[in-house]
């Protein structure tokens, strides 16, 4: 993770507590600066993350869980995201093990998933998840931030794969990993945080809402060289239209 400012730090704690209670407000971010930018959306993120995690123990404690270190099975599937988390997750990530990973596991992701690319984006937008869950099956290369079997960017993974958690036998996710997956009774919660988060954000640049766009993280990653400042730079400037 990298290391915060005073006004990040803050920005993370104040959003954690905010969302808890719906009556607080949630931080205002800083905006003078691309990477100042950034750096708030990713503290932001930060918080809602935390909270994500603690809604997820709650329910459903890590020691009951079979998830566990080394076990993948779940990670050959696309991960969307709305672009600002994106951004906040690679503002977290660095280190030469993370671009290792992804230089040695991304040609063979993006040979999966770009003949689906056009199909999956349209059902995205309109919402058609019995069709996304049929495209899905034909996506099977490993995600490329995975490294020895291992997630090379853990503290910095998406709100998709921290609420993914199975209580089952683990082999079972070898057949069939969306079959085995727990379904988790603060999911609506966790939304509700999320878009609330993402309402924030879009407020504070006076951006619709309407206007977000939606990616993964290899492809954010790959297209600004792992810069989440670029990334931001470069949705705002197509209004956020990005990967679709």
């Amino acid at each position: 993770m990298v290391s915060e400012t005073k006004q990040e730090r803050v920005i993370r704690k104040e959003a954690f507590t905010a969302l808890f209670n719906e009556s607080e407000t949630l931080p205002e971010l800083l905006f003078e600066t691309p990477e100042e930018a950034a750096g708030s959306i990713a503290a932001l993120m930060r918080g809602f993350w935390k909270f994500v995690d603690d809604c997820v123990e709650r329910e459903v404690p890590h020691h009951t869980q079979t998830c566990a270190k080394g076990c993948s099975y779940c990670c050959s599937q696309p991960i969307f995201m709305d672009i600002f988390e994106a951004v906040a997750c690679i503002q977290c990530m660095e280190g030469e093990e993370i671009a290792t990973a992804f230089a040695e596991g991304f040609p063979a992701w993006q040979e999966n998933f770009t003949p689906q690319q056009p199909v999956l984006w349209k059902a995205l937008q309109e919402d058609k998840w019995d069709e996304l869950g049929v495209l899905t099956n034909k996506l099977t290369a490993p995600c490329p931030f995975l490294l020895n079997d291992e997630c090379s960017c853990y503290e910095a993974r998406p709100m998709v794969c921290r609420t993914w958690v199975s209580k089952k036998f683990k082999f079972l996710c070898r057949m069939n990993p969306s079959n085995i997956k727990y379904n988790l009774k603060c999911q609506d919660t966790v939304h509700d945080a999320y878009n609330r988060v993402l309402l924030h954000i879009a407020t504070s640049f006076e951006i619709p809402l309407a206007a977000g766009g939606w990616t993964t993280l290899p492809l954010a990653y790959n297209s600004v060289e792992g810069n989440g400042a670029e990334l931001l730079k470069h949705a705002i400037a197509k209004h956020l239209t990005y990967s679709r």
